[in-house]
């Protein structure tokens, strides 16, 4: 008798396990978009953002260039592995950015969609005056080089970053843009003409994350059309800059410093000057919001 309930006992315990296990598994499966093997997800082999599915995003929408650029309330964010050292991240903003035409989009109508992003490069940090402060790391992520040794005037041609896009394909719950991005310039010990810009393509995820009609003026009657954007890609920093580059100038060089940086910049590929600190993959989140009065 003890026999037959020790092995009812066991069965429903097993019983038990199995339907938690499966109720787990449940749980936690989630939809992933139709991507493919190139993309990038949860920032492993793919890394593209997914709008909630509770996010009520109307049909047909049209961003035309009668919106305007909320600047106020958007971001382009950067993050890297510290060191390429496991999940622990180094983060940070560019505090200057904008569209150069506007940015327009078409959910009836892919082929009409227009993204030329920019960012300005120098103005890139992370809010820790240890790495953004004078003379430190943080200029170095993405290769901003200075025209004298005390830090002042940025070389223009290593200060913008573009991305342009050429085509709009829609993927999972948002759309796969194929583009082009160009950051720094060569130098000529590259090979290349001295100032060739670098140009590689680069795939971004982009998600049209709804619309509100705001009552700005609290009269019952709304006036503002708001509607919001996600983006996100990586890209590697070694194909924009040289690996082998070190440090260009220092902070008040004395002369036997100036004769060293001075050949270490004959020698770099590119205007770029490497930064081991972060990995060379490197993540950019962006946020946009625009409006339109009515």
């Amino acid at each position: 008798m003890n026999t037959l309930k020790k092995q009812s006992k066991l069965v429903y315990l097993l019983a038990l396990a199995l339907t938690a296990s499966l109720f787990f598994q449940r749980c936690s499966t989630k939809e992933v978009p139709n991507l493919k093997p190139n993309d990038i997800y949860d920032d492993k082999v793919l890394s593209v953002i997914v709008p909630q599915s509770e996010v009520v995003v109307p049909q047909n929408f049209s961003l035309d260039t009668g919106y305007t650029h909320d600047k106020t309330h958007c971001n382009n964010n950067w993050k890297s592995r510290y060191y390429d050292f496991s999940d622990t991240y180094l983060t940070g903003r560019f505090g200057d950015f904008g569209f150069a035409p506007k940015f327009e989009f078409y959910q009836n109508d892919l082929s009409k969609c227009k993204l030329n992003m920019w960012v300005r490069v120098s103005t890139a940090n992370t809010s820790e005056s240890g790495r953004d402060g004078y003379g430190k790391c943080g200029p170095n992520y993405f290769g901003v080089v200075y025209a004298d040794s005390n830090k002042t005037a940025v070389i223009p041609a290593c200060d913008t970053a573009w991305f342009k896009a050429t085509k709009f394909t829609k993927q999972g719950t948002g759309y796969l843009v194929d583009g082009t991005m160009t950051f720094n310039r060569y130098l000529p010990a590259s090979g290349q003409a001295d100032g060739t810009p670098i140009t590689h393509p680069v795939q971004l995820y982009l998600t049209y994350n709804g619309s509100y009609d705001f009552d700005t003026n609290k009269d019952g009657n709304p006036d503002k059309m708001r509607v919001g954007f996600s983006a996100k890609f990586k890209f590697n920093r070694s194909d924009y800059m040289d690996k082998n580059s070190t440090k260009v100038y220092f902070p008040f060089p004395k002369a036997s410093e100036k004769v060293a940086s001075d050949a270490a910049f004959a020698a770099n590929k590119t205007y770029g000057v490497w930064s081991t600190s972060v990995a060379d993959e490197m993540i950019i989140e962006c946020n946009h919001v625009f409006y339109k009065n009515h």
